[in-house]
């Protein structure tokens, strides 16, 4: 079992490694490079407007630490057909799960130091920290995401298959109740009440004493699975990530305000934008990112960059709509004409943009409220809005009824 381990470990790295040369290129590198740059400029240049003492400061290091904890989840590496082949095997699994928890608790605890490390000037500045008290927090930070791996070791096993909502409870509540006490009475106070916590979770959670649940670690682990591919399919295609089809009947008041009444290509358009994961997804992703980070830059030029590059990437995403029901020979059958076609097509692109344009300008005013800020972005937000629908669609379309 020691062997079977390594090997689905060294075949993970590189299904892993197959991705990240597709993600991380060298354009997406230098995008993350002055993506963190300002981010931690912004992050230095806001900590000296802070004054020690504030009342929610200790309120916001419980919940981001609280938060912490959750990253970083189970790796098992159990498959769906373990259960068949590996059954005569069970009484060896507890090995298996012992390499697969110090697998994750490495993994885990890079994640949470790296975390604590981007908190602790904020809490320096905050609050007034000794030697002693730092120490205190990183450790309560190891050892409560050490007993949060435990209690994950719980949910894949028979023994606690009773007790599941509650220990997914406990993975929320334990990392709160340990984090408001280190903030909120003492950083030491936290740290031995973490332990307790952790020598309890290691005697009650021991891979020696548990028997695994096939049905709920593979469950698990396909889980898990799912996100890393889902974050790649950001930016290539993986096979394994499909589409769910279910009804969204929150968007039909959406569905209803984007469409012109009585025009096909709209009401067609405004499905494709809403139905179409792929699309709406990376608008919305794109839009939330795009106001965290405008909220997050202080400097003037660099944020108003950041406003026109972001609506810019958000209303390409919207271009290839145009011509993605061309294939469908029953669109083909509309009384419609193209340059009708073109028009509808067009009002969904003004509504879109001039909505995410006007969040990302409202996220740009900030935690000091920039009103200088937020007029300037206004204008070229507003400037950008009718050049990419007016000027740049025409081209855009200009070029795609050639090429067909």
């Amino acid at each position: 079992m020691n062997n079977l381990f390594s090997k689905r470990r060294q075949r993970h790295f590189m299904l892993l490694l197959k991705y990240w040369r597709l993600v991380f290129n060298d354009h997406f590198v230098i995008a993350l490079f002055f993506l963190f740059g300002a981010l931690a400029y912004g992050y230095s240049q806001w900590l000296p407007q802070l004054g020690p003492q504030l009342w929610w400061s200790r309120w916001l290091l419980a919940i981001w630490f609280t938060v912490l904890a959750q990253l970083g989840r189970l790796a098992t590496l159990v498959e769906r057909p373990d259960p068949v082949f590996l059954l005569p095997q069970v009484s060896q699994m507890q090995h298996y799960l012992r390499q697969a928890g110090r697998y994750s608790l490495v993994l885990g605890e890079l994640i949470t130091l790296a975390g604590a490390f981007v908190a602790l000037p904020f809490a320096l500045t905050t609050e007034k920290m000794t030697t002693l008290s730092i120490v205190a927090a990183f450790l309560v930070a190891v050892m409560v995401k050490a007993s949060w791996l435990d209690l994950a070791q719980g949910l894949i096993s028979q023994q606690w298959f009773r007790y599941r909502r509650w220990l997914r409870l406990a993975q929320w509540g334990v990392p709160l109740v340990v984090s408001l006490v280190t903030w909120l009475v003492n950083p030491v106070v936290g740290a031995v009440v973490a332990l307790i916590v952790l020598v309890i979770s290691r005697y009650w959670f021991n891979p020696a004493k548990l028997t695994i649940d096939w049905p709920a670690a593979v469950k698990t682990e396909e889980d898990r699975m799912y996100s890393v591919y889902r974050f790649f399919n950001l930016f290539t295609d993986v096979p394994k990530v499909q589409g769910n089809v279910k009804r969204r009947t929150w968007a039909n008041g959406l569905i209803r305000l984007l469409t012109i009444s009585g025009h096909p290509w709209s009401y067609l358009y405004v499905r494709g934008v809403v139905r179409n994961t792929d699309i709406s997804g990376i608008i919305i992703r794109l839009t939330l990112l795009a106001m965290v980070v405008v909220f997050l830059v202080p400097i003037t030029w660099l944020n108003s960059a950041l406003t026109v590059l972001f609506i810019y990437l958000i209303a390409t995403q919207l271009m290839p709509l145009f011509d993605q029901f061309d294939g469908n020979v029953f669109t083909h059958l509309y009384p419609v004409s193209f340059k009708e076609r073109q028009t509808d097509f067009q009002s969904l692109l003004v509504k879109v943009t001039s909505l995410v344009a006007l969040l990302i300008v409202l996220a740009s005013l900030g935690m000091g409220l920039n009103w200088r800020q937020f007029g300037l972005n206004l204008v070229l937000a507003v400037v950008e809005v009718l050049l990419l629908t007016r000027l740049y669609f025409r081209v855009r379309i200009k070029k795609l009824s050639e090429e067909n």
